[in-house]
């Protein structure tokens, strides 16, 4: 009888963001994927969310390495905070350890891991974990299907995928191997991205775009050009240089993670930018504007990103004008739709012309639609499936195209954060139980407890009251205040009245509970916040957070 194999979702099920995987065989663990997700208008002052790691801590000794499948941030963005808490090897394609290693000398964290990288269809064996890599397409470059050959047998992990037949570096799926695996082994458990499960038909290809741009560039002669694209969207940069130096024109890249993905790219061969091309951004001011492509970050309308401090006017060396065209070359992350249009808006006031996905084919999604996922069924013929990365919408529909498809309805398994899957030699089965709550960081990088994040929004809800008092505990008498300072309560014309009346109410309520003799300081405190709170609540309708401090002459 062979050991049971665990597979743990501690982010991405649920979701999109903060993917993170861990295998468990024989007391060791293989994590796949560390990444993060940004963070929503109703998280203030957050800066990235991460997978819950209490569960990697509990067996922090037996991880024996993390792979990454690409180079996004939802997989290989919370690097350097895994490696804070872990020391392990870190294992990728060229181009996503050249990502992850600049994260982690910036971190300076290079003494608590080394970097392992693999090539297309190599098999590694990593502790007792019997690994190999597979082609697949993406976005990004590079990307990589992760195969795992366990005593419970094949685990194929797709990260994200779509299959495009012309992809722009012609590296295709690996389609045939999965079918070897299929056929002679056969795969016990399929995770597949379910990012377009809801979407029909196929993907477009990543050359359409470039397609195009052949066609919009000639027609924008004269303008200056902003294209604005993921940093890691290497596939979509090589076309617009492409096109952008066929029509006489350099490149400035603009953004500190564009700036750092093009060179690693350049110094790996993975982009063809020739330096004769390319100049820094502080000289753009210098060249002709119709000679001039700007490739930049903020397509998401990240708020500190180079687009959105161009639509703002904050940027130091970019003015916006009517002379300019700005490519908005991606589509909004679900749910985010919002900070995109706040910037597509603010780049018009200032006389740009946008060119965005919804007038445009500007951009093709990088996760396989329906008719893609059903090839990849057809092919893997899995045992068991689970949907792994997406929100429980795409994950219900995935498993279902997958029921659809032949395989039994208790064989597809949808899980979500803080789920296992528990393969035994009789079967394979879905538990929970796992801690899987979100990882709140901001900023030097501290995790931010919940509660915390709580009383922020109560702030950004209804401000704060601030009560103080001052009073003689041996005469039992108020001698200064009530004082009342408030902030996002009220407005001033309010205040004028509010103030005097609570004041009033306060001074009622501390001077009667001072007759009580047994009342002390912290129970003086607690009236006092009852009081206020009585009073706002009455008086406003409104429940803001409210402190009250009571001194002591004594």
């Amino acid at each position: 009888m062979s050991s049971p194999v665990t597979v743990t979702f501690l982010g991405g099920l649920g979701e999109v963001g903060r993917n993170c995987t861990a295998i468990e065989s024989d007391g060791k663990v293989l994590v796949i994927d560390f990444g993060l997700m940004f963070p929503d208008e109703s998280m203030p002052g957050v800066d990235v969310i991460l997978p819950d790691d209490r569960y990697l801590r509990e067996r922090a000794d037996s991880i024996e390495a993390l792979i990454v499948t690409h180079g996004h941030e939802d997989h290989v963005g919370g690097v350097s905070h895994f490696l804070k808490e872990f020391e392990a090897p870190l294992y990728g394609s060229a181009l996503t350890m050249g990502i992850a290693s600049h994260k982690v000398g910036e971190a300076g964290l290079g003494s608590r891991t080394s970097i392992n990288v693999v090539a297309d269809g190599e098999r590694r064996r990593i502790g007792p974990f019997d690994v190999e890599f597979l082609p697949i397409t993406h976005s990004v470059p590079q990307s990589m299907c992760v195969v795992v050959h366990s005593k419970q047998g094949v685990l194929v992990h797709t990260g994200d995928f779509k299959l495009d037949f012309t992809p722009v570096d012609d590296r295709l799926t690996d389609l045939g191997r999965l079918g070897e695996l299929s056929r002679d082994a056969g795969i016990r458990l399929l995770m597949a991205d379910s990012t377009n499960a809801d979407a029909p038909g196929f993907s477009a290809s990543e050359t359409t775009v470039g397609e195009t741009l052949r066609r919009l560039f000639p027609e924008l002669r004269g303008r200056r050009i902003i294209a604005s694209c993921f940093a890691s969207h290497l596939h979509r940069v090589q076309q617009i240089v492409d096109v952008a130096i066929d029509e006489g024109r350099v490149i400035f890249p603009l953004g500190r993670s564009m700036v750092n993905n093009i060179r690693i790219a350049r110094d790996l061969g993975v982009l063809d930018l020739p330096e004769r091309h390319v100049r820094s951004i502080e000289e753009v001011n210098d060249h002709d504007p119709a000679k001039v492509c700007v490739l930049c970050t903020g397509s998401q309308g990240e708020q500190f990103a180079a687009l959105s401090l161009m639509a703002k006017g904050d940027h130091r060396d970019i003015s916006i004008g009517d002379n300019d065209t700005v490519i908005m070359s991606s589509h909004p992350i679900p749910g985010n739709e919002h900070p995109v249009f706040v910037v597509m808006n603010a780049l018009v006031r200032r006389g740009a012309e946008v060119i965005h996905s919804g007038q445009d084919h500007v951009h093709t999604t990088g996760h396989a639609k329906r008719d893609e996922l059903r090839i990849l069924q057809s092919i893997a013929k899995p045992e068991y499936f689970c949907p792994i990365e997406g929100e429980y919408r795409m994950l219900r529909r995935h498993a279902d195209l997958a029921v659809d498809l032949g395989l039994a309805d208790d064989h597809a398994l949808v899980a979500v954060d803080g789920n296992q899957i528990v393969l035994t030699d009789h079967d394979v089965s879905l538990a929970k139980g796992v801690p899987h709550e979100y990882r709140y960081v901001h900023g030097n990088g501290e995790n931010l407890d919940p509660a915390v994040l709580g009383e922020r929004l109560n702030l950004a809800d209804g401000g704060v009251v601030v009560v103080s008092i001052t009073v003689d505990m041996d005469a039992r008498d108020i001698v200064a205040g009530p004082r009342i300072a408030s902030r996002g309560w009220a407005t001033d014309a309010e205040l004028d009245e509010l103030v005097p009346a609570l004041e009033k109410e306060l001074a009622r309520s501390i001077g009667g509970a001072l007759t009580d003799k047994s009342v002390d300081i912290d129970g003086l405190e607690q009236i006092a916040r009852r009081a206020t709170g009585r009073f706002v609540s009455n008086r406003t309708r409104r429940r803001p957070p409210i402190l009250a401090v009571v001194q002591s002459t004594v």
